[in-house]
């Protein structure tokens, strides 16, 4: 084959690559959805951006080999949530701008009678609860109420409290979901994940043994001070009523930093000591 050919093929297939991570099978896309896939998002530009054809999801255009051909990653919102390309990241729609916000579903005003208004919870029976996913909100839940004229005390079915915020019973907070809740999954014979709603992308000792690598650096023989930086980082995501952890890597060319919680170069021979 002459070198012309092999262009042709090399950008052939540079020009029909592209990556997609999660979501169910459609019938002419073997792993995602055919609406989602097709026709393809163009991408001119690296970064990461609202899909075109369905807010809850969204994309990444990556220039692996800086030639201008991009790879595309395709990613779903948790189910309920929009992708806000102000943000950067999935939120409620009523949180989210045009087109894809939405104004919350409206209800009628409750009545307006003493009994309803001076229903409160009994107490001992009311908890706060502090949320961070899927955003941080503070929630206060009582397995009993007591309203002037009701007797006895009233109570929801078995395994739902009342939502004294919204005035409705439903289910408290999952425990996955608070601030502060950790979970330890184990992600090999050897180390523990401590995933939570507050610590998505967390580190340890495991992890650093593994993956990631230090550099002393220097400006002349001036000692400027240490950075670790790794060639895969775990991510936590929801999962029913626990956590999964996903091993994740940067764009060719950059590793990740924990302290700054993004993918950048590694540094160059110069600005590391020499001894």
């Amino acid at each position: 084959m002459g070198a012309a050919q092999c262009g042709v093929v090399v950008l052939a297939v540079l020009l029909g690559a592209t990556v997609v991570l999660a979501a169910k099978p459609g019938p002419n896309n073997i792993r995602y959805p055919d609406e989602i896939v097709y026709p393809k998002v163009k991408c001119v530009k690296e970064g990461v951006f609202p899909h075109p054809r369905n807010c809850s999801w969204y994309y990444r255009c990556v220039d692996r080999m800086n030639i201008g051909y991009y790879w595309t990653y395709y990613f779903e919102c948790e189910p309920g949530t929009v992708f806000s390309d102000e943000l950067d990241q999935c939120i409620h729609p009523f949180l989210a701008k045009a087109p894809c916000g939405v104004k919350p579903t409206t209800t009628p005003p409750p009545p307006t009678t003493p009994p309803y208004l001076q229903c409160h919870g009994v107490e001992g029976t009311c908890k706060t609860y502090n949320v961070c996913q899927p955003v941080k909100a503070t929630r206060y839940f009582c397995d009993k109420i007591r309203c002037p004229l009701r007797t006895p005390e009233l109570s929801c079915a078995e395994g739902y409290s009342f939502d004294m915020d919204n005035k409705v019973c439903g289910k408290p907070p999952a425990a996955y979901t608070l601030c502060g809740a950790t979970t330890k999954l184990n992600i090999s014979e050897e180390g523990e994940l401590p995933c939570s709603a507050d610590n998505l992308r967390p580190a340890s000792e495991f992890i650093s043994r593994l993956y990631c690598d230090k550099y002393l650096l220097c400006d002349g023989n001036v000692f400027k001070g240490r950075k670790e930086l790794c060639r895969n980082y775990y991510e936590c995501q929801p999962d029913g009523s626990g956590w999964r952890a996903f091993l994740r890597s940067c764009p060719i060319g950059l590793l990740y930093s924990y302290e700054l919680d993004k993918c950048e170069p590694a540094p160059t021979e110069a600005e590391q000591c020499n001894a």
